[in-house]
């Protein structure tokens, strides 16, 4: 990535420097959630136990399911 062409804050609106500021902070949470995340799928797979479902008798209906 070239980091020669920056964005020039001084060149934006009070409005958009506001946006933009707003979308910088979301994406840091946003990357921060998905990292601990991952870390914590690890430590639930020590824990992972499977299930059983019972099937018998269920009926698919293609047309009530895609009703809306």
């Amino acid at each position: 990535m070239d980091y020669t062409a920056f964005i020039d804050i001084n060149s934006l609106t009070e409005e958009a420097r506001k946006e933009l500021e707003s979308f910088y902070e979301y994406l840091i949470f946003k990357y921060k959630k998905t990292k601990n995340k991952k870390l914590d799928v690890h430590k639930d797979k020590k824990n992972f136990s499977a299930i059983q479902l019972d099937t018998k008798g269920f009926k698919f209906n293609r047309e009530e399911a895609n009703e809306r």
